[in-house]
């Protein structure tokens, strides 16, 4: 399972988003919603702000200090608001209030609602990319090795499903439309920590 999915699954059970309801006071849907739209978005300018040396060195120093290795719902609701605040700024930049609304209004909440939303996710979003950004461990290589060649030998089982699969994206497809999984960010990370 790709970062994004994985921090998504985390971030959407039903523990997580029952201490998120009970934070922002907010429906489980409309939260899914909003973290639907903004974890690949979030991913996605963590990327591109860590595709420079010092934007990774800056980011890894943040996933340093969000190192919680306890659940995801229990990180939500010990959640530091203003630290959350800081690190959406962080990764939005000039573009942070324009991202809170776009998020609001996809999820159909307003603007003080979708930033508390992010604002109390953003300390567990870093620290799940810490643990998937950690050096590989043998075991670690030998699983994801092992996976790749399940998907190819699946994906080339048939010349035509592969090639339809590699060349032609579903238009449905939550992953082909964003683009984003978290595969660019982590392999700049571990590539930074070498």
């Amino acid at each position: 399972m790709d970062l994004v999915s994985t921090i998504l699954k985390s971030m959407t059970s039903t523990s997580s988003l029952g201490v998120l309801a009970g934070k922002t006071g907010l429906s489980a849907d409309s939260i899914e919603k909003a973290l639907a739209s903004a974890i690949p978005s979030l991913v996605g300018n963590m990327t591109k702000n860590a595709s420079s040396a010092a934007g990774a060195k800056s980011l890894l120093g943040a996933l340093a200090q969000h190192e919680d290795k306890s659940d995801v719902s229990s990180q939500l609701e010990n959640a530091d608001e203003t630290d959350g605040n800081k690190i959406i700024g962080k990764i939005m930049g000039d573009d942070k209030d324009d991202f809170i609304s776009s998020i609001a209004k996809k999820a159909g909440i307003n603007f003080d609602q979708s930033s508390a939303i992010l604002s109390n996710i953003a300390p567990s979003l870093l620290s799940s990319i810490s643990a998937a950004a950690k050096p590989d461990t043998e075991e670690s290589v030998a699983k994801e090795a092992a996976e790749r060649k399940a998907k190819a030998e699946k994906d080339s089982s048939s010349f035509i499903g592969g090639f339809l699969k590699n060349f032609m994206k579903d238009p449905d497809d939550k992953d082909a439309k964003t683009g984003i999984d978290g595969t660019d960010l982590l392999n700049i990370l571990k590539n930074t920590m070498l």
